[in-house]
């Protein structure tokens, strides 16, 4: 059993984030769910992020008011830019995301959606001891698909925002379950 106290060791697979985003109920909750799964970004960044901050050309976002007040770039993918283009439409500045009542979508409503979405297709926080899906999940799942996928820990630190690569190590550095699993099958194939 993964240690209760470490969080990032529970992270989401490709297949249930795919089917997240299949499931969600609007375009905005759509965009949400990718921006946070493959951009790694804070709900907080999230929220706070406005149309000015998307480099559609350079496939990039600019997130201003990362944790500790720092800002950074971060890379976005052709997809979730193709489907922020629709979102916004006409509109060339202010928040990015936007709530039906009011400007700026609230980090409840983030929260509520990440839930909401998991509901609707079926995907359980992998975490026993958690009920819903959170979007800080993404964040931790965002890393150790790039890991996997053999991004370099520079990188991610880079794009995750941590100050040290410390942080990074410290939080990323012992594999996920899901990778020593197949490491151990793979052993086991050979071994059978």
């Amino acid at each position: 059993m993964a240690d209760a106290g470490k969080e990032s060791v529970y992270y989401l697979t490709q297949e249930e984030i795919r089917k997240m985003i299949i499931c969600a109920s609007s375009l905005r909750d759509r965009i949400i769910i990718k921006i946070l799964a493959r951009t790694g970004i804070r709900r907080g960044e999230l929220r706070d992020l406005e149309i000015r901050d998307i480099n559609f050309e350079k496939k990039q976002i600019y997130i201003r008011s990362g944790k500790g007040d720092k800002s950074r770039t971060a890379p976005i993918d052709p997809d979730t830019l193709q489907d922020i283009k629709f979102y916004i439409g006409e509109r060339t500045s202010g928040k990015l995301i936007t709530s039906n009542k009011q400007d700026s979508i609230s980090l409840k409503q983030i929260n509520e959606i990440c839930a909401k979405c998991g509901k609707l297709a079926g995907v359980r926080h992998p975490n026993p001891g958690k009920k819903d899906i959170n979007p800080h999940l993404f964040r931790h799942s965002f890393a150790r698909m790039m890991l996997g996928k053999g991004m370099r820990m520079e990188e991610v630190k880079k794009i995750l925002g941590h100050s040290s690569i410390k942080t990074t190590i410290d939080v990323y550095g012992e594999p996920g379950m899901e990778t020593v699993q197949k490491s151990y099958e793979k052993i086991m194939e050979d071994l059978i």
